[in-house]
């Protein structure tokens, strides 16, 4: 086979065709990926790029954690908000019914066995009886105990009672012993030393009432309590993805906002239901039968707001934080994604706009190089076909 003679100008032509090309694919592949270095082409760029990307993956993660931490957090500022909401109802509801009508205590009495004759010596007259036997009475919190001397009688026993703080006592002959309580609390009667109250026939009596409250603070008892109920209802529904920051025994929350965890939040809970305010039921103790009790209440509801508007500013200086960290870890990704892409990215316009030139570069050369060649030979026909 005959050797093929080429003049300088074709093989410039050739060479500069085979640049071109290349070019062109290099030029397609940065479009097609989008990339336009490698870590063969720009070692220094694709490396940093990629640890730009790395990081920014970290993050996400990081991103995910603290917006859960933002919804537990908020979730509990959104149920502290409603408590003020239920407890400001409540103490509406008891403004609203002091000085209403109110029916009066109903007494409490305990009665004893019959006495025949009053002043007879107690140890005497009770066959058990012993010198120095006594018994013990509770009333209003205070415990008082009665004892029987030589020459106790049953006149002297009343006495005795008598000088308790809020009872009275009273006996005849041929009638019992009787004990009332005219405020309607209980009377707790127990044996202290042998079977005094009980050789006396006196047992503790429940059977009085600190006050019928009337028909209109005794529904709003009635109400007052199921607010109370909705509260501890509305707390133990705070949990958020396991965590309930408000709980009678609270959880706490610990946000972690970078990669190593050297910067961190940790939210603890505080406990916010009815009995960790103070707040108490009224119904079953008739609290609402008296203005004074109704004041005790309002003083406690008062006291539950000052602290849910302290657990509230809390939780929500906290949230904010938070919240601030979540947009500063958001943008900081963006900054991270944007500069690795600075690094690597190619510019589709820019290339597509070089595609275009170099196929055009291409084109020519190949027509240059077509009329080196008798009506276009072989070789031509080859190049275009490439």
């Amino acid at each position: 086979m005959a050797d093929i003679t080429l003049s300088l100008a074709t093989r410039t032509t050739l060479l500069q065709l085979q640049r071109t090309r290349a070019l062109i694919d290099a030029t397609v592949q940065r479009l097609a990926t989008g990339v336009r270095v490698s870590s063969i082409t720009n070692a220094l760029a694709f490396f940093n790029a990629r640890s730009l990307t790395d990081r920014a993956g970290d993050l996400l993660g990081i991103k995910d954690n603290i917006s859960a931490a933002t919804s537990t957090v908020g979730a509990a500022v959104a149920a502290i908000d409603s408590i003020i909401s239920l407890v400001n109802q409540m103490r509406s509801l008891a403004v609203s019914v002091k000085g209403s009508a109110a029916s009066g205590p109903v007494a409490t009495t305990v009665t004893g066995n019959v006495v025949a004759d009053t002043t007879v010596r107690v140890r005497s007259a009770l066959a058990g009886a012993e010198l120095g036997d006594s018994f013990d009475i509770t009333h209003n919190g205070t415990t008082t105990t009665i004892s029987i001397r030589w020459s106790t009688d049953f006149d002297d026993v009343v006495a005795a009672i008598n000088a308790i703080s809020g009872l009275t006592a009273t006996v005849s002959n041929g009638n019992p012993l009787v004990i009332t309580a005219a405020d309607g609390q209980d009377i707790v009667i127990a044996n202290n030393v042998n079977d005094l109250a009980t050789d006396l026939g006196l047992a503790t009596s429940t059977n009085g009432s600190v006050g019928g409250t009337g028909t209109l603070r005794a529904a709003a008892e009635t109400q007052f309590d199921s607010l109370r109920i909705q509260i501890d209802n509305l707390v133990n529904d705070t949990t958020f993805l396991g965590v309930n920051l408000l709980k009678a025994l609270p959880d706490s929350l610990t946000v972690k906002f970078n990669e190593d965890g050297t910067a961190s939040l940790t939210v603890s809970g505080i406990a916010s239901d009815s009995t960790a305010l103070g707040i108490s039921a009224v119904d079953s103790a008739d609290s609402f039968a008296t203005d004074a009790g109704i004041d005790t209440i309002v003083a406690q509801l008062d006291a539950a707001l000052t602290t849910l508007r302290t657990t509230q500013s809390t939780l929500g200086g906290n949230n904010t934080l938070i919240n601030t960290r979540f947009a500063f870890t958001e943008n900081l990704i963006n900054t991270l994604e944007d500069g690795a892409a600075k690094l690597i990215n190619a510019d589709l316009n820019e290339e597509a706009a070089n595609l275009l030139a170099l196929q055009t570069r291409h084109d020519r050369a190949l027509g240059a190089l077509s009329l080196s060649f008798n009506n276009g030979s072989a070789i031509s026909a080859l190049l275009q076909l490439a």
